[in-house]
């Protein structure tokens, strides 16, 4: 099985690299692609080094599994330009609400049937899906409401390196740089950078709301509205979600449905107040759970508030884009 990484050098990238040599996948070749710039440079992997190519090196005629760890315009050039046994798992938005393209965390809605394209969620999306779904199966939802609390690296590397150096800056008591974030993102918080939509919702909440519908789509619609903030921390996000059931329940019930997933964490010590966090989250392929607690405004047991980590990087792009090829290399 041969395997194209595009953005191989990326922070998403990176984490996928890691994720084949720790699980360890037999009988796989890599073709590793970067930007003009890292053309040439070496990777290693399982102690081999590799030259890094681009785009324009790779022999389309052959069949591969690609995986898009870069933008919407590599995805784009990729589907165009590969064989039709070849198949793409795309971290890229480009794909995500294409009817004919799944959009795909395999704990929750993997395919029957081989796709030539399997498109990733967005990171915030998967993280809040993941607690979305044993009471979607459980109970039914009838509406929820999430905040999301995101970190410098969901925007990539120049997103999290310019947090790194005005933190040096501010401390420095210097000029902050705000090439990247166009403004002073250390000691302060602000509604995701992203371009506000026709509805004055941002992208990346219209991204939450759209993808959730298209993922959940068997359940029928479920009325969810999203508020995105920048917070700055380096890595993992964090959400606030409030879910307003069609089923009554208790705070047991919850704890014993939780426990039965096993791609989520339950963190929630409410004596000792140990709750999940950007940092005991990071570098963890689960998503937490804790500070669970119901919601007083509404009739008792429909309605709970709860607080999730997850590392964005990791579970919410390269570790579910290594989930979707470990399903497809299983029914191949």
């Amino acid at each position: 099985m041969q395997i194209v990484i595009i953005g191989s050098t990326g922070l998403v990238g990176t984490e996928f690299i890691k994720l084949l040599e720790n699980y360890g996948i037999d009988n796989i070749s890599l073709i590793f692609v970067g930007s003009y710039k890292s053309k040439n440079l070496i990777i290693k992997f399982n102690n081999i080094t590799n030259n890094i190519i681009t785009l324009d090196d790779i022999n389309y005629k052959n069949n591969y599994i690609y995986i898009n760890c870069a933008d919407s315009e590599q995805a784009k050039v990729i589907s165009e330009k590969m064989s039709d046994k070849s198949i793409l798992i795309d971290n890229s938005s480009f794909f995500r609400l294409n009817e004919n393209v799944p959009l795909v965390i395999p704990e929750i809605n993997f395919p029957k049937e081989l796709h030539r394209i399997y498109a990733n969620p967005n990171c915030s999306t998967i993280i809040l899906n993941l607690l979305m779904k044993p009471f979607i199966d459980n109970f039914g939802i009838k509406r929820v409401i999430v905040s999301t609390y995101q970190a410098a690296s969901g925007a990539g590397k120049e997103g999290l390196e310019e947090l790194l150096t005005q933190t040096k800056e501010i401390t420095n008591s210097n000029e902050l740089t705000t090439k990247f974030w166009k403004k002073q993102y250390i000691h302060n918080a602000f509604v995701h950078n992203s371009a506000i939509s026709d509805n004055n919702y941002n992208e990346e909440e219209c991204k939450i709301i759209n993808e959730t519908n298209k993922i959940f789509k068997d359940y029928g619609n479920i009325p969810i509205t999203a508020t995105c903030i920048r917070i700055p921390v380096l890595r993992s996000h964090c959400e606030s979600v409030n879910i307003e059931l069609e089923k009554e329940t208790t705070y047991e019930e919850i704890i014993q449905i939780l426990k039965g997933c096993n791609y989520l964490e339950i963190l929630d010590n409410k004596n000792e107040k140990i709750f999940p966090e950007s940092i005991t989250s990071t570098n963890n392929v689960k998503v937490q759970v804790g500070h669970i607690r119901k919601d007083s405004s509404i009739k008792n047991g429909f309605g709970w508030n709860f607080w999730i980590s997850g590392d964005q990087l990791l579970r919410g792009a390269a570790y579910n884009a290594f989930l979707i090829l470990d399903a497809i290399r299983n029914n191949i």
